[in-house]
């Protein structure tokens, strides 16, 4: 059986799922991976407890997502499409776990699942809205220690980071990045690192591009930048 504890950080799931019997048995079926799980068992105080912890991927349990309030609907929505995230139930006739990936069809099992998530950088929920807005964005790097840039659009911005759609191929996870966007000027960057990747194709419904989280900024820049967020209203 594939170890996801190789690497340096332990592997961590948010797993949806209030009945406690289901539970436990996702849970004894996690085990066996060494995966940590963060138990969501009622809808009280969800997001403000998500915002305190670092998570790769989500486990939805069908009947409790069915049960659940629209508040905590919305937010599960929201994230999955953001983190990879499985609708999983219980057959209790075979002992089995069923998984549907986020905006596909296919039942996959649960190495397939994890495997998407160790891909995924953990994280907490962002605390900001983010905000819809379609932007000019120049992204640099390096590509096999040589300067590269490529021009991307940005699908929604947000005071801790953006998410930019680029069609021509996406960049490697925990890539350094620098942006400039060209409705603040050509001087200035936002300094960041590449936290989600999606390629053409690969999710349903979903643009492809890449999710930087911004670690610093230009002093200037980042002001306008703020300034540009406060001025547009927050995606519902």
């Amino acid at each position: 059986m594939e170890d996801f504890n190789s690497s340096s950080e332990r592997l961590c799931v948010c797993l949806f799922a209030f009945k406690s019997e289901d539970r436990q048995e996702y849970k004894k079926s996690l085990s066996d991976f060494h995966v940590r799980v963060i138990d969501i068992e009622n809808d009280n105080y969800c997001q403000v407890f998500l915002e305190s912890v670092k998570f790769n991927g989500m486990l939805i349990d069908i009947p409790t997502y069915i049960k659940s309030s629209q508040q905590t609907k919305s937010l599960i929505s929201s994230l999955s499409a953001i983190y990879p995230s499985a609708k999983i139930r219980h057959n209790k006739e075979n002992s089995r776990m069923d998984l549907i990936f986020s905006g596909e069809t296919n039942i996959i099992t649960l190495s397939e699942f994890l495997e998407r998530c160790r891909m995924f950088a953990a994280r907490k929920i962002r605390k900001y809205d983010r905000i819809v807005i379609n932007l000019n964005v120049r992204v640099f790097y390096e590509a096999e220690g040589k300067p590269s840039e490529v021009l991307c659009t940005s699908a929604n911005i947000s005071e801790d980071g953006l998410f930019v759609i680029n069609r021509t191929g996406s960049l490697p996870m925990g890539a350094s990045v620098k942006v400039q966007i060209l409705e603040l000027g050509a001087e200035g960057f936002l300094y960041g690192t590449v936290m989600r990747s999606l390629e053409w194709g690969e999710k349903r419904f979903q643009a492809p591009g890449f999710g930087i989280r911004i670690d610093g900024a230009d002093k200037e820049i980042f002001t306008d930048y703020i300034e540009l967020i406060k001025q547009k209203p927050a995606h519902a």
